[in-house]
């Protein structure tokens, strides 16, 4: 199903390092610059800002991932990793059932039951103002998608896939997930249940396509949910 490249646990494991330690690094960096320089704070604080550093911490870890995937050029990562296929028919299934765990979320949230999640990119754009204020949702519709897939299901999956069962594979992806995610995980049981249902979704995505697009697709469609949820 997959192209031959013969990844490992271990390549994971060094990526998942690298991207832990470079991203102290650049967090280290950008506190600094806030710290010294009130001009970067301002900016920082801007859709353009937000944006631009969004875009460099996800740039930073798609680079790790191409680096441990061993490819050796832009186009050979994308053949690796199913970006030059086009979506399946398990596109769809991807997107409704993102929908539905959307709605379920939202249905606890609206009873009650439990805490929700202030999501910055939609609170941010609803206190700016101008075009620039679009730029705050960037990241959620589309650089989210896009770089957390290629790098997630892309790679680091298929690399835990080359050592590990599925359902340990898709248990770590989801320790993972809840790593990188973990202001909402900290937070909010039922976002730390809906992102864990949607990492699952998305390694079974990827464990049934060769293309990575199916698991993109099905993760703007969860990411777009929120905002249509937010202002409705």
């Amino acid at each position: 199903m997959f192209p031959d490249y013969r990844w490992s646990a271990r390549d994971a494991w060094k990526c998942m390092g690298m991207i832990v330690l470079v991203g102290f690094l650049v967090s280290t960096a950008i506190f600094a610059l806030r710290l010294h320089f009130h001009g970067f704070r301002n900016w920082q604080a801007s859709g353009s800002g937000y944006f631009s550093r969004s875009l460099v911490h996800y740039a930073v870890e798609l680079f790790a991932a191409a680096y441990f995937a061993r490819t050796e050029t832009f186009a050979s990562f994308c053949t690796a990793v199913g970006l030059d296929r086009k979506p399946s028919n398990l596109a769809w299934f991807g997107v409704v059932a993102a929908l539905a765990l959307r709605v379920l979320g939202h249905f606890v949230l609206i009873h009650g039951w439990s805490k929700g999640v202030r999501d910055y990119d939609i609170l941010a754009f609803q206190s700016a103002s101008g075009p620039e204020r679009y730029l705050f949702l960037g990241p959620l519709l589309l650089l989210a998608p896009l770089f957390e897939e290629s790098i997630y299901r892309g790679f680091l999956y298929k690399a835990l896939r080359g050592s590990f069962s599925l359902v340990i594979s898709m248990a770590l992806i989801v320790a993972w997930t809840a790593y990188s995610h973990w202001s909402q995980y900290s937070v909010s049981w039922v976002a730390a249940l809906d992102l864990s249902v949607l990492t699952i979704l998305q390694c079974y995505l990827r464990e049934k396509s060769d293309s990575l697009w199916d698991c993109i697709i099905c993760h703007m469609a969860f990411n777009g949910s929120l905002i249509f949820l937010a202002f409705h």
